[in-house]
This record gives structure tokens, C-alpha cells and sequence, in this order.
């Protein structure tokens, strides 16, 4: 049976008069690609920034593995329980190399003890894992066409080596090739047993790759669906369903 490795509980998100989500309870399993589907101000990526600790809930709560969070989760105690995410935003440090980039944030809680080599055949591994294409590791981030500064963002995310990979519309700057690479990386990912999050509108990705998806509508979890629910047909006809009694 899979794991639980990511789950909320009655999460629910207020930005003034807007009803971000509204009772939002959802499980992430090991082994299998989740997708948060749903139109603009649906409340996907809202839920994928709680999930992580970028966002707080105004109540409900975060557990990991079966553990409850205690207090406001901030993204650096997510990440020390094993959850990362890569943002829609291609954020990089511009005049950082793309070697400082890809290991942002990771000295002093992640890999201390690795040395320069160490860290250089880490990103190397990584971003071989995300494209065909050659990096320097040396050049400046804010040198790169946006797509290849959108693999190394999405590098930085793995080389984190987390058990929850949240991935927030983070294709949308790749081509078909990386595109392609980077889904062959995610199913591996999981065979290995961790668990990815993936927040997306485009429908072939969306059949492609889920193993679940958990539709929302107005900052509600309206369906779950798996297996041959899958496909445009069914995943349509919740999309424009009627809303009520919320």
C-alpha cells in the first residue's frame, strides 16, 4: 500500500473578499504523480503554496508522513521534512552561475560536507536528468534563454533530493524535447518511491502523467479521479460543472 507522505486536512485560504480554498483535504502518496487541475482562481496553486509552506492556511492543518506540523510551516521547515517546489516564475539569481543556482540555499542545511567536486557532479547528474542540452555550470543564470534557466530552476527543486516534488505550472517555458525528459525524470522519481505534485492546465500532460488528479472549482476539491477517469472527456465535464451550495 502506498504512503501517505503529504496530506492537509480542512486547509482553507483567504485573500480579502476572495475565498482562496475552502475545506481542502487531500492525501500525497508515494509512488505516484498527483495533479492539482483547475481554471484560473480555481485555487490549485494556492493549495500547492500551503502544501509547502510558501503560503499559510488561515486554519486546517499540514501533515508529513502521517506527522502533524506544528505552528505556521515556513518553505525551509518544508524542506527539512522532505518537500520542495518549483514556482511558475522562473526565479534565478542573475548573475550567479548556474552552479550557484541549481545548490541555492542548500550550504548549511543540506550538503554541508560535500566538496566543490561533489557538488558539480550533483548538478551535472541533475541537470543530465532534465535535458539533452549542454549547461556550462560556469555561466551566469541570467545569461540563459528563459527555457534553460527554466531547467535549471527546476534542477535546484531535485537537487534537493526531496520525498515531495511540487511542480507549479513549471512546464510552461520548456519545449517539447525537455518537456519529454522531464516527465521520463518524474515517473522514475516516483518508481523510486517519492511522490510529485504537479499543477497544470495542459490536458495531455495532465492524461499522460497523473496517477490521481484533484479538481478544484472556487477553492473547492469538487472530484478525485484515477485510472481511466483520466481523459479529456471526464476531466472537462468536472471542470465546467455547476458549482452549488458553497
Amino acid at each position: 500500500m502506498d504512503k501517505i507522505l503529504l496530506g492537509c486536512r480542512g486547509v482553507s485560504k483567504r485573500f480579502g473578499e476572495t475565498q482562496a480554498l475552502r475545506d481542502v483535504s487531500v492525501d500525497i502518496q508515494s509512488g505516484r504523480i498527483h495533479t492539482i487541475l483547475g481554471e484560473n482562481g480555481s485555487g490549485k496553486s494556492t493549495l500547492a503554496k500551503v502544501l509547502c509552506g510558501v503560503l499559510p492556511a488561515d486554519n486546517g492543518e499540514i501533515r508529513v508522513g502521517g506527522q502533524l506540523i506544528q505552528g505556521v510551516p515556513d518553505p525551509r521547515m518544508m524542506l527539512a521534512h522532505g518537500v520542495a517546489i518549483v514556482l511558475q516564475e522562473v526565479l534565478v539569481v542573475p548573475n550567479r552561475s548556474v552552479l550557484d543556482n541549481i545548490l541555492l540555499g542548500q550550504d548549511g542545511v543540506f550538503h554541508r560536507c560535500m566538496s566543490v567536486n561533489e557538488k558539480t557532479e550533483l548538478a551535472r547528474q541533475t541537470l543530465a536528468q532534465l535535458t539533452d542540452r549542454s549547461i556550462a555550470l560556469d555561466r551566469p543564470a541570467g545569461e540563459l534563454p528563459l527555457h534553460e534557466q527554466q531547467i535549471v530552476v527546476i534542477a535546484r527543486g531535485l537537487a534537493r533530493r526531496p520525498d515531495v516534488l511540487i511542480l507549479d505550472e513549471a512546464t510552461a517555458a520548456l519545449d517539447l524535447a525537455d518537456r519529454g525528459k522531464l516527465f521520463d525524470t518524474l515517473k522514475a522519481f516516483c518508481e523510486a518511491g517519492s511522490a510529485v505534485v504537479f499543477v497544470s492546465h495542459r490536458m495531455p500532460e495532465i492524461v499522460e502523467l497523473s496517477d490521481q488528479v484533484h479538481v478544484m472549482q472556487n477553492g473547492v476539491l469538487i472530484a478525485e479521479l484515477e485510472g481511466a477517469d483520466i481523459n479529456p472527456a471526464t476531466l472537462l465535464a468536472h471542470l465546467t460543472q455547476e458549482l452549488v451550495d458553497v
